[in-house]
């Protein structure tokens, strides 16, 4: 899947009309879980698919009504985890996003792994998600949080670490190691860049040497890794914790 960009909500809804009438079920379908995520601006084409002849689209039409009906009004809480539908936001537009840390995925092998980095990181409240060697990942395991965090891709490592000079970040690499501390024993610099690697070969040498820090999450079972994914929403969820304690 294709990084796309962050569309007005009015303009989807545009777009999307002519599919309700002409489109394939696999389009209906997947117009449904679009206009969920943009919300109320949706309803009158989710209506009109609530009355769709295929049963399964009707079926995740209302659902979507559904949860649309079950938001937080404007004026109330815009922070309930157990809104449904879980994951995919109901925000006009993106928050404020605090100085606070960013993440890097270095040359992954899978998008979904890209994918699920992006909605723990938007979770985490990162500032943004910086892709190198790559530039597509795989949209659906975001769950709609790409539409509220910055995600840019890089060329290069050089151009990574450029680009964390500049703006500030201190890199702090997910790798097993030698040098590397316990995820819960580190002193993390005030501003991290967490940067993580290819699954099967890691980080390059380059964010080796830049790194402040190296982290790993040791392992106590027989397997000798986490899913990068998991690894480095852990890593981010630490750096909360330790920024909570000081």
């Amino acid at each position: 899947m294709t990084l796309l960009p962050r569309l007005d909500p009015e303009e989807v809804c545009r777009q999307l009309d002519p599919v309700l009438e002409t489109g394939a079920r696999k389009s209906r379908r997947a117009a449904c879980v679009a206009l969920a995520a943009i919300g109320s601006p949706a309803v009158s084409l989710l209506e009109r698919l609530a009355g769709d002849a295929d049963e399964a689209i009707r079926n995740r039409a209302r659902r979507a009504l559904d949860a649309i009906a079950a938001r937080p009004p404007e004026d109330g809480n815009r922070n309930l985890s157990y809104v449904r539908p879980f994951g995919l936001p109901y925000r006009d537009s993106p928050p404020p996003r605090p100085q606070s840390f960013a993440v890097a995925a270095f040359n992954f092998s899978y998008g979904v792994n890209l994918g699920t980095l992006v909605r723990s990181a938007e979770a985490a409240g990162a500032e943004a998600v910086w892709i190198i060697g790559r530039d597509f990942y795989y949209r659906p395991s975001t769950k709609g949080s790409d539409w509220w965090l910055p995600v840019e891709t890089m060329d290069s490592p050089a151009a990574c670490l450029a680009r964390a000079e500049e703006e500030g970040f201190a890199i702090v690499a997910l790798q097993q190691g030698a040098d590397a501390q316990p995820v819960w024993e580190a002193e993390w610099p005030e501003r991290p860049l967490i940067v993580a690697g290819n699954e099967g070969d890691g980080l390059p040498q380059p964010f080796i040497e830049a790194a402040v820090l190296q982290l790993e999450l040791p392992i106590f079972g027989n397997i000798d890794s986490l899913n990068v994914a998991v690894a480095t929403s852990v890593a981010m969820f630490a750096f909360r914790g330790w920024q909570a304690r000081q």
